[in-house]
């Protein structure tokens, strides 16, 4: 039988992953010109996983309330804010070992740093992305970011090598 403990423990994990993916998804909304309700809805779910932050579960979600609050940062156009967000993110999924939050605050950075011109920045946090995506065995995600790689950053990869 499964006690109260375990069974309270998996529906915070598994509204914390609801929560994080709507706030994602409601960022890229919001870029997408698609109303500021998106952007609300976004900052809705920053506040609650900044409260389960706040109650002692910082291992577990400070990689992800700052993957948020770089998004909406980017969201915003705080260009600075936002690249401070994402280090922040990558930083905390290193310290907490979460390989999967690491190559996702990777990628998202990458996308960002892609989006505002910095290739430089961006394929530097793809191959980052890459790399922690393998250590976790998503290959298909990896081969999928490789082919991407490949196809944008032509010209770069001639300059800085394999």
């Amino acid at each position: 039988m499964i006690g109260i403990e375990h069974k309270s423990g998996v529906l915070l994990y598994t509204a914390s992953i609801h929560k994080f993916v709507l706030g994602l998804g409601a960022f890229r909304l919001y870029r997408k010109k698609m109303g500021t309700i998106w952007a609300e809805r976004g900052r809705e779910c920053i506040e609650e996983i900044k409260v389960w932050c706040e109650q002692g579960c910082t291992w577990n979600f400070e990689q992800k309330l700052k993957m948020l609050e770089a998004e909406e940062n980017y969201s915003l156009g705080n260009i600075e804010g936002a690249k401070i967000s994402y280090q922040d993110a990558i930083s905390a999924a290193r310290l907490h070992k979460f390989l999967n939050d690491e190559a996702l605050a990777c990628e998202l950075a990458a996308n960002f740093y892609f989006k505002i011109g910095d290739a430089s920045s961006s394929l530097k946090y793809y191959r980052i992305a890459h790399e922690v995506y393998i250590k976790c065995g998503a290959i298909g995600k990896a081969d999928d970011l490789f082919t991407f790689i490949n196809a944008k950053f032509t010209s770069l990869l001639h300059l800085h090598g394999p």
